[in-house]
């Protein structure tokens, strides 16, 4: 089968990264509202969401649960696979609607929402993407569609991957500037989850990689 045009290969690439984003977003948003879910009266502002605290620990497992579903999802797409375009929907309306939720009583009740909102923004972005990517005329050329080698475009959707998962790893580095509060990094309380997040990321782009070049070794052999 021939090969995608490198600016459709391109924009899968963007659209992985976007997933990979959310995904992350989604994981850490879920596992950060843990505390405030389930304690919300022992920090300051946050015993404003006290009322609520059922719909926050809903909310937390629901994020948890539809990151790890995203993962799986977007590993699926890049490797064009049999309705991963719908799971990936999904996972973002799921992700979105519970990151709306969490937006709308946090500006209603405290009047702040961050860092919610960027992850309810990249959420969106991602899915108004995606659709896009659906438009005729687009979609026909694009790896995600099974109309080519399973294989192709498998390459830039890794490398997305591995990126995000290394951006989430070194994140108390390059949030350190916007986190210091009294001298302490506060990035540093999510260490564990963002190791772990970072890593199920980087380790999936390393398996995508893996099995493209078994699969183009299978295909050279062939010849």
């Amino acid at each position: 089968m021939t090969k995608p045009p490198f600016v459709f290969r391109f924009l899968q690439a963007i659209g992985v990264i976007l997933l990979s984003l959310s995904i992350a977003m989604t994981l850490l948003g879920g596992i950060g509202t843990t505390c405030v879910a389930f304690a919300a009266e022992n920090f300051g502002s946050m015993a404003a969401l006290v009322p609520v605290k059922p719909v926050f620990q809903i909310l937390v497992f629901v994020s948890i649960i539809a990151g790890i579903a995203g993962i799986f999802s977007t590993v699926r797409l890049v490797k064009a696979r049999k309705h991963a375009y719908a799971q990936v929907l999904l996972f973002l309306l799921i992700a979105g609607v519970a990151s709306a939720i969490q937006f709308y009583f946090s500006v209603t009740l405290r009047g702040k929402t961050a860092p919610n909102n960027m992850r309810l923004y990249i959420t969106i972005i991602t899915l108004v993407y995606l659709l896009i990517l659906r438009i005729p005329g687009i979609w026909e050329k694009m790896p995600f569609n099974r109309l080519f080698s399973s294989t192709n475009g498998v390459a830039g959707g890794a490398a997305a991957l591995c990126l995000t998962g290394l951006l989430t790893l070194t994140t108390p580095l390059w949030a350190a500037p916007t986190h210091i509060i009294d001298g302490v990094n506060t990035a540093n309380e999510l260490l564990a989850p963002m190791l772990i997040i970072g890593s199920l990321l980087f380790l999936s782009g390393l398996s995508l990689l893996h099995s493209e070049r078994r699969a183009s070794l299978a295909f050279n052999q062939s010849r």
